[in-house]
């Protein structure tokens, strides 16, 4: 079973954290191809992305998208359509693939915004997407995970990436994500 993990800086971040740690996914048949850019937005991941997730061909594809997304001209509503416009294609495109739509975490800095408002801004999205696929059941193809480890302490100094204690808990907490399908 192939997985693809696609988002932005955190993903590409994870992934080197991964490597630098000796880390590596998989369980039993399990194999995750780890795929982010920095900046990375929604309708960037389509217009970049999609010859990838062709070429991978996943059976499970989780996205870690939407915080580059919240802005202060954007509202949670803006930022929900993008990821159901992107999960519609990839359901057309990819119709036996489980898609996991991830959580966006807070940040202690955002760009452009207050972390105030870009806290407020991602709770309204995240609870939309909960409401939108659901929780995880046997059986759905596309459901909502929520991240729950995130603390002050897991955050870099830059205020908007993880630091090693936080990428661990990420990877922990993708690899459960993933191991919901399995």
């Amino acid at each position: 079973m192939r997985a693809l993990v696609l988002g932005h800086s955190f993903i590409r971040r994870l992934r080197d954290w991964m490597r630098v740690n000796g880390r590596v996914m998989r369980h039993g048949n399990l194999d995750v191809h780890l795929h982010g850019v920095g900046g990375r937005t929604v309708p960037q991941v389509y217009h970049l992305d999609m010859q990838l997730v062709e070429r991978i061909s996943p059976d499970v594809i989780l996205l870690q998208l939407g915080g580059n997304d919240i802005n202060d001209t954007t509202s949670a509503s803006d930022v929900l359509v993008k990821l159901k416009r992107r999960i519609t294609v990839l359901r057309e495109k990819h119709p036996d693939s489980i898609i996991i739509v991830a959580s966006i975490f807070c940040r202690r800095r955002p760009r452009g915004l207050s972390s105030r408002s870009y806290d407020r801004k991602k709770k309204r999205v995240n609870k939309f997407l909960l409401k939108e696929f659901g929780a995880f059941e046997q059986g759905k193809k596309v459901f909502f995970f929520s991240h729950k480890f995130f603390k002050e302490k897991h955050f870099d100094r830059d205020g908007v990436h993880l630091n090693d204690d936080g990428n661990r808990c990420f990877y922990h907490s993708i690899f459960s994500a993933l191991r919901l399908v399995l």
